[in-house]
């Protein structure tokens, strides 16, 4: 049983990661001839295409996008107090504001992530795939205030350490606020 609900949680986490990786890539306006663009968008348009027909977008927001990340992040919420031994109900109105906080806690991680990535790939590659490109894209606008301030000592760039530490401390702050229902998401 406990494989089962890993498999589960990874699967919703993974969905929520693609949802804010299709909003963020229109925010962004990357390059969307990356072939990794190109899969996000493949992969979320059987689902968020129908809904646009139904859901019109209110200037630049995607409603239906949007409504699609809060679908999911409820969907894991319910899973989680379902199925991890929680005893709760299938459904409760306070998974509408988890639901939240499940929306914010996998965005923090996936910027984690990505600044990982990016940073791992800046040692290896110097900049010339399309893995470099769109992780630029997507981070230097989180990194850019933050060199503005600091700027890279001589060939060390710390902005990338200093954007999780702060990453870090509202993760931590989350942890005061939210207590053990952050630690579940």
């Amino acid at each position: 049983m406990i494989s089962l609900i890993f498999l589960g949680r990874a699967i919703f986490t993974i969905c929520l990661y693609i949802v804010i990786l299709r909003l963020w890539m229109q925010y962004a306006r990357v390059n969307f001839h990356n072939p990794f663009t190109q899969f996000i968008v493949r992969i979320t348009q059987p689902i968020i295409g129908p809904m646009r027909k139904l859901i019109p977008s209110i200037g630049r927001i995607d409603t239906a996008t949007w409504i699609l990340f809060y679908a999911v992040a409820l969907l894991k919420i319910m899973f989680i107090f379902r199925f991890e031994g929680y005893n709760a109900p299938l459904f409760s109105p306070y998974y509408l504001l988890f639901a939240l906080a499940a929306m914010a806690h996998a965005v923090g991680h996936l910027i984690f992530w990505l600044l990982l990535f990016r940073a791992i790939l800046s040692w290896v590659s110097r900049g010339q795939s399309y893995t470099d490109e769109l992780l630029a894209q997507l981070t230097e606008p989180l990194i850019a205030p933050i060199r503005r301030i600091i700027p890279p000592l001589g060939m060390i760039d710390i902005s990338f350490m200093i954007f999780v530490f702060i990453l870090m401390f509202l993760n931590l702050l989350a942890v005061d606020f939210l207590g053990n229902l952050w630690l579940i998401l």
